[in-house]
């Protein structure tokens, strides 16, 4: 990450970094479109020169209003402080947040809560001392839930009404209106807003969904932008020493990201029987054991690949492990949250066939290997 120069009359942020969010990252970060959506999107872009957002509202994966929603957003996506201002809706646990946002797995809660619970310390001391998060993270964490359902007079951008404004539902001045009615009622400002006739029920359902996903990304980009490096001020001791003189020593950091991935047990082949091919599917329990270690807060990628050519009579597999369960064809990938510790993760499999497929012993198909995110 490159720390972007600041105006000179602007007030002096050294401790956040501008880092751009891609708009393919938010919007897979918030559950808008999946992976693969966004690398067909990328071919496609690539091929026609339009503009990705254009790609995929072509391809019907994304609804235009959704995209203005997070375009909206993606410049405030660029430092932690904007980041946190995003915070709406109902205010949640912090296991949630981090299940929601991918960094910890619904394993790794329970057994969170459960060592909680026998200590009876904090969650957040828990999660500090396992290494699921770091210490920054954890504050950009709490901030992050303390302004989830505050009560404040000014209204935050993903708030409900501004929300509408934006997809162009309803008009400002039909906003002032119910917020008007608001001082004097106890009524949620969505209730208010279809009394008075403004939007439809099932409107407000559609933008509290966009509302939860736009808040999933925000926070995704919070945490990230936690664990990033900052430039630091010193002193050069030379320098103090000489009389009359003084001098401030700019002292930036900037970590390479990197990930290590051990294979600690892998099965050498994959047996399928008639009973196998007669009901879709082989599974192939605890196949593998895997020890990952990364320095990237934004987490690292698990890959698997391989199969194909003569092993085409397999469609895809279902790859299970680490509270995770994703479906792969040909190739794929699993996100693996940050940790200061290595984790070690076992994994399953469940191979679907293909018409053809034969009974027999086979080469194990799927190669797995680790790259930053």
């Amino acid at each position: 990450m490159t720390p972007v120069q600041q105006p000179k009359k602007a007030k002096d942020r050294l401790g956040s970094l501008l880092v751009k969010r891609l708009l393919g990252r938010i919007l897979v970060d918030g559950r808008f479109l999946t992976k693969k959506d966004l690398d067909r999107s990328l071919v496609l872009q690539k091929e026609t020169n339009r503009q990705l957002g254009e790609v995929l509202v072509g391809m019907g994966v994304l609804d235009t209003r959704d995209l203005e929603a997070v375009l909206s957003i993606q410049k405030d996506l660029s430092n932690p402080e904007d980041a946190l201002k995003l915070a709406a809706g109902t205010r949640r646990l912090l296991g949630e947040l981090l299940v929601e946002a991918k960094y910890i797995s619904r394993r790794d809660l329970e057994s969170v809560l459960q060592e909680q619970k026998e200590t009876g310390g904090k969650i957040g001391e828990v999660l500090l001392r396992r290494g699921l998060l770091t210490g920054e993270e954890l504050k950009a964490l709490l901030k992050f839930q303390k302004r989830q359902g505050a009560t404040r007079t000014e209204e935050g951008k993903l708030r409900l009404g501004e929300l509408l404004v934006t997809t162009g539902q309803i008009t400002r001045a039909q906003l002032d209106d119910a917020l008007q009615k608001q001082r004097h009622s106890k009524k949620k400002i969505g209730e208010i807003l279809v009394d008075a006739g403004y939007v439809k029920p099932q409107q407000i359902d559609g933008v509290l969904r966009l509302q939860h996903k736009l808040v999933t990304a925000a926070l995704v980009a919070s945490l990230s932008l936690a664990g990033s490096a900052v430039p630091t001020r010193a002193h050069s001791a030379e320098q103090s020493q000489t009389k009359g003189s003084s001098a401030k020593v700019m002292v930036t950091a900037h970590i390479l990201p990197y990930v290590k991935l051990k294979i600690i047990k892998q099965s050498a082949e994959l047996i399928i029987t008639n009973a196998d091919i007669a009901r879709g599917y082989v599974d192939a329990p605890a196949a593998s054991r895997i020890e990952v270690k990364n320095n990237n807060p934004a987490g690292c990628l698990i890959v698997f690949e391989g199969f194909g050519g003569p092993m085409n009579f397999i469609k895809g597999v279902h790859v299970k492990g680490g509270g995770r369960d994703v479906y792969i064809e040909s190739a794929g990938w699993v996100t693996q949250p940050f940790a200061r510790t290595s984790v070690s993760i076992d994994l399953s499999y469940r191979f679907v066939l293909a018409k053809g497929a034969q009974p027999g012993t086979y080469a194990w198909p799927l190669n797995i290997s680790a790259r930053p995110v």
